[in-house]
Formats: C-alpha cells, sequence, structure tokens
C-alpha cells in the first residue's frame, strides 16, 4: 500500500523535481516506509511505500523491468500475485524482488493493457513506457485506490490524493453542482467529478493512456453479462469457498494482519473465516479485533462482539469515540478525506484506524462491498417486493416477513416502502427537507433532476443493485475507508470485494439474496455453523455508529458561531435558517452535519 503521484507536462517543459517530491510529501502518511521519484524530461511519476510484501529496499518504488524499459509507481496489493509471478516466471521473465509491484511490471510487460484482466486486488498504478514514450494509468475493478487528475493544455498532473493536486497550483473552485447533489440530494461520489470544480476523479474499472500528447480516458472492466445461473443445488457452498479464497489471499503479508469487527454479520463473517483458514494452515490463531464501542445500548455493538471473540479466541480492542475526540480531530479528519462526508459515523471510523496505528498494525481486513452485492439495505426490499405483485399471495408473504426482520413495524415499513420505491415521492422530499436549511436562489439555480432520476429511479432490482455499487453508496464508503486508513498508515483490505466473488454474486438469482424476508440469504446460509447463530440471523444492522445528534445538541454554542458572519459557506447554506435549526434544538441531524461538513471543508482547504 502506497500513495503515488505524477505529471505529464504537454508542452514540453520539463518535469519540476521539487514539485513532485511536495507532491509525495504530502502523503507521506500513506507511506512513510520509503518514496522515490522518476524524471525524463517532460514526465515525472513518483510514490510513497507504505511497506507490506518484501520489506526489503529493494522493493521500494519506482521499480524498472530487467531491460530498464519500463518503470513503474503503485499504490495497492494484488493479492494473486504468487501465481502470476508463476506464469511469468515460465515465460522467462527475471524478478529482482519479492514484490507484487514487480509482478504488475512484468505482466504489463507481457501482455500489455489485458494484464489488468489477470489481476486480483486492489491497486491505481502508473507505467511509463521508454521507448514508445507512453504512459498508462489504471484503477481496480471497483475502485478500492483512488486516482485523480488535474488536466489542461499544458500538462496533466495526477495522484492518490486531491491535496497533492492542489499543490501544484491549480484552481481551488468549488463545484457548485457537486455541492447542490450533496447538500439536496445527499447524493457523494456518485460521478467523475468531485467537490473541486478543475479535479476528476478516475471511476472505478477505467484507465487512462497519454500518447504522443494525446490523453484517452476509458473503462476496462465491467460485470460480465452472463445472465443467472440456473442450477443451485451447490450454491452456498461454492459461495462460501469464493469468501473462504477471498480471505485467504487477502491474509498474504510479511506484517501481521488484523480485523475490524463490528458485531454485525459481514465482519464477523471475516474474521470467523480468518479463524478457520490460520487453523486449517497451522498458524497461530490469535487475531487482533477492533470494534467502536458506546455506553448507549442502543448503539453498542459489545454484546455480539464478545459472542465472535468468545469463538476466535480473538485479541479484543475496544475503542470509545466520544465528543472530546471528535471536536479535537474534526479538522485533521476533514483535511484526509480530501472533499466533504456524510456523518461522524466516519469519525467513528477513523478513530478505529487511530486505535490500530497505536498497536502497530500495519494491515486489516473489513466487510465494505457486502450490503451493495448481495441486496444488504432496506431500499432495496421495495423493488424485491415489486417482483411479487403478480402473485398476491406471495407479496403479501413476503411482506409480512419484511415487517419481521426489518423491526420496523408495519407502520413505518409501509413509509418506507413508498418512500423507496417513487422517484417522485423521493424528490419532493429531499426538496423539503433541504429548503429547510440550504440557501433558496442556491436551490432555484440548478434543475437538477435528471441527475437525481438516473441515479435514484432505478426500473428495478438489479438495476438498483448496480446503482449502489457504481455511484450511490459504494464509491463513497470505498473513500471513507481509504483516507482514514491511510491516514494512519494502514492498508484495509476488502475481501466481498474479490471480482471472483463479485461475479459469481451477480449470477445468483436474486430470490436467493432476499429470501422470506431476509436480505443477504446466501451469506447467512452459507455461514450455517460458522460464526455464532445470533449474529448470523441478526435482525438489526449498525456498523460503526455514533451518537450524531446528542453530539451536535452537545455542540451548539460551536455550530453557532461555525456558522455566523464569517461563514465560508453562505452562498450555499442560508445562515439564518441553519442558526435558527440550531438554536431551537430540535432538527434533522444527517442534513446539518452535511451542512457542518461543507462548512468544515471550505475553512480546511481555504476556499470561498
Amino acid at each position: 500500500m502506497c500513495g503515488i503521484s505524477g505529471i505529464f507536462n504537454f508542452s514540453g517543459a520539463p518535469v519540476s523535481e521539487a514539485e513532485l517530491r511536495k507532491m509525495n510529501s504530502i502523503i507521506h502518511h500513506r507511506g512513510p516506509d520509503g518514496d522515490g521519484v522518476y524524471i525524463e524530461g517532460n514526465v515525472g511519476i513518483g510514490s510513497t511505500r507504505l511497506a507490506i510484501i518484501d520489506l526489503r529496499e529493494i522493493a521500494n518504488m519506482p521499480i524498472y523491468d530487467s531491460e530498464n524499459r519500463y518503470v513503474i509507481v503503485y499504490n495497492g496489493e494484488i493479492f494473486n500475485y504468487i501465481e502470476v509471478k508463476k506464469e511469468l516466471l515460465a515465460r522467462g521473465h527475471k524478478f529482482h524482488t519479492d514484490s507484487d509491484t514487480e509482478v504488475i511490471l512484468n505482466a504489463y510487460k507481457e501482455w500489455g493493457e489485458d494484464c489488468l484482466h489477470r489481476l486480483n486486488g486492489m491497486w491505481a498504478f502508473a507505467i511509463w513506457d521508454k521507448q514508445e514514450r507512453t504512459l498508462f494509468c489504471s484503477r481496480d475493478r471497483y475502485g478500492i485506490k483512488p486516482l485523480y487528475f488535474y488536466r489542461d493544455k499544458d500538462r496533466l498532473v495526477f495522484g492518490s490524493e486531491i491535496k497533492q493536486l492542489l499543490s501544484c497550483g491549480i484552481d481551488k473552485t468549488v463545484n457548485d453542482e457537486t455541492v447542490y447533489d450533496y447538500l439536496v440530494f445527499h447524493f457523494i461520489d456518485h460521478t467523475e467529478n468531485t467537490f473541486f470544480k478543475n479535479v476528476t476523479k478516475v471511476q472505478a474499472g477505467h484507465k487512462f493512456t497519454v500518447k504522443n500528447n494525446e490523453f484517452k480516458l476509458s473503462r476496462w472492466y465491467n460485470l460480465p453479462e452472463s445472465g443467472k445461473m440456473e442450477d443451485t443445488k451447490n450454491l452456498y457452498s461454492e459461495f462460501y469457498d469464493l469468501l473462504y479464497d477471498s480471505v485467504r489471499l487477502r491474509l498474504r503479508s510479511d506484517v501481521e494482519v488484523g480485523s475490524c469487527l463490528s458485531g454485525g454479520l459481514d465482519s464477523s463473517a471475516i474474521v470467523c473465516i480468518m479463524h478457520e483458514i490460520l487453523h486449517n494452515e497451522g498458524k497461530p490463531e490469535i487475531q487482533k479485533t477492533y470494534t467502536a464501542c458506546f455506553d448507549d445500548p442502543l448503539i453498542d455493538e459489545r454484546p455480539f462482539v464478545e459472542e465472535v471473540i468468545k469463538q476466535t479466541n480473538s485479541t479484543k480492542y475496544y475503542l470509545f469515540p466520544d465528543i472530546t475526540g471528535f471536536k479535537n480531530d474534526i479538522d485533521k479528519l476533514t483535511y484526509h478525506q480530501d472533499e466533504p462526508y456524510t456523518g461522524a459515523t466516519v469519525f467513528s471510523q477513523w478513530s478505529v484506524f487511530k486505535k490500530i496505528h497505536e498497536t502497530g498494525i500495519k494491515v486489516v481486513l473489513d466487510g465494505q462491498g457486502s450490503d451493495e452485492i448481495l441486496l444488504g439495505y432496506f431500499s432495496f426490499f421495495p423493488f424485491h417486493l415489486k417482483r411479487k405483485l403478480l402473485n398476491p399471495l406471495k407479496f403479501i408473504t413476503e411482506y409480512l416477513n419484511g415487517v419481521n426482520t426489518t423491526n420496523l413495524g408495519y407502520n413505518k415499513f409501509t413509509q418506507n416502502l413508498i418512500y423507496f420505491n417513487n422517484g417522485s415521492v423521493r424528490y419532493r422530499h429531499v426538496l423539503k427537507n433541504s429548503s429547510a436549511f440550504v440557501n433558496n436562489e442556491f436551490i432555484s439555480r440548478y434543475n437538477r433532476r435528471d441527475v437525481f432520476n438516473e441515479m435514484i429511479a432505478a426500473s428495478g432490482l438489479e438495476a438498483n443493485r448496480l446503482s449502489n455499487l457504481w455511484n450511490i453508496s459504494l464509491p463513497s464508503l470505498l473513500r471513507y475507508e481509504d483516507r482514514n486508513s491511510m491516514a494512519f498508515s494502514v492498508e484495509a483490505r476488502i475481501p466481498f470485494l474479490d471480482h471472483r466473488l463479485v461475479e459469481y454474486i451477480f449470477s445468483i438469482p436474486l430470490d436467493k439474496l432476499i429470501h422470506k424476508g431476509w436480505t443477504k440469504h446466501v451469506l447467512r446460509e452459507s455461514l450455517k455453523g460458522k460464526i455464532p447463530e445470533d449474529i448470523r440471523m441478526r435482525k438489526g444492522k449498525l456498523a460503526f455508529s455514533v451518537p450524531q445528534k446528542k453530539w451536535l445538541l452537545e455542540m451548539k454554542p460551536e455550530l453557532l458561531d461555525v456558522f455566523g458572519n464569517d461563514s465560508r459557506s453562505s452562498r450555499f447554506i442560508d445562515n439564518e435558517k441553519i442558526r435558527g435549526i440550531i438554536s431551537g434544538g430540535s432538527f434533522n441531524d444527517k442534513l446539518l452535519y452535511r451542512a457542518f461538513a461543507l462548512e468544515k471543508w471550505m475553512r480546511v482547504f481555504d476556499l470561498k
């Protein structure tokens, strides 16, 4: 795990080594174990290194091939690097390190851009071909590792984090349309656009090349259109075997590996499978787990976590995020996130990675991605029920099952069904809510209904799942995880996003994913006897929750000050309205937090 930097001057001007090294220094937290640059005239690439595989200095980047034609900088991990390396050795390639970085380089040398399809992992890398004078950059299939760029007629600047690009003197103009989507629609990280008008995100499964001063950006990966499997006889065992192997590959490391543990189904599954793998391979079975805890029993996960700890004999680390730590770290958190975020749960995750760093762990496994691909969110349920309308008995049965498994009760369950299943209702709802604090002139300036419809008004269950995977949900969660983990020089690995597992899940009939009211049915069934039963059939899920509303109420003086006369966000936020809401003490904490996060971001990055 590392960070990368790059400059390509279309004008032909030589790259400034000082500027490239400054880009590296800004992301020192991503790679405190080493850094380096390669400059050839108008092209320069650099990296910082967090040593995970082959800890020797010889494995530091940039790395060159044996013939000194190609040079690579790279952020991420290739989990099947051992298997790919064996194939490359058989084809006559030479290796000077045991790193996965050199495997990517020789794979590119052997197969060109097609090498991407042979890699199982997470990455953003840049390869410079000295002979063809071609720059090739790629981002992994699902966007686990970040990559951003700025481009004008004179130059291309790219890197792992936006703050690197800002250090190169680019204009820091705020992207008003992105702010609109964030405040009004609650969308974030849903397109290639960022909160900075001049900075673009390379989206998941995309690549770009620069050759003869021509920049080409394209998609290299999408889910295969293979249809749904017809024979599900071995579904649960096949699913478990894939998840097991994904975890096994993600335990490859020359440093110790720990786990995030929330007490929910996903993280508990990973911890229990890790324990099984360590036992089967005759390795020490003690693993370290990290959990955010609260004294409020409504959001405290310790009773469930303790069941997993008992089964796996893990060493547990409990941490207690509180309002004091939140106030102390909010500016640092905002700086590392680069862009606004959606709630104080991001601080809870931040606190977990802070504790992981303090205990000397460099690698952890986490459960992101499961909700998006296994239909774990309630928002999927209305689309699931709609598929049953032609069979009234099945519809009623599944409706009653849903009421039971969600613990919402009939009234709340039905209200949510109507809300999530009707794009017009949702659109009117978000406009009404946002008008309570967003500047009316700002709302009326834009008509973004087409964006809302594209993201939300998916026509069916499968379309809604794809929207969550590529736009609505997963991209922001992966951004939060990457920035929070790397702020503390920790690599987070995501077993549920092994492409073999994801593609298999998308071939499963939808009724095997939501079944008798239960979401993630295939995961629950595959885990019989593998995890504590109370967790396998758990109805509620909290993740790393926080007492957000309580904290905001206690921060009333600070919030009134933040939205005072020197507010940076006043062209977006109606300060008079929001101060009235804060003073009254009756507010939607999710909406207020978004406004607060936007204001904090504009202050931390000195924006207007």
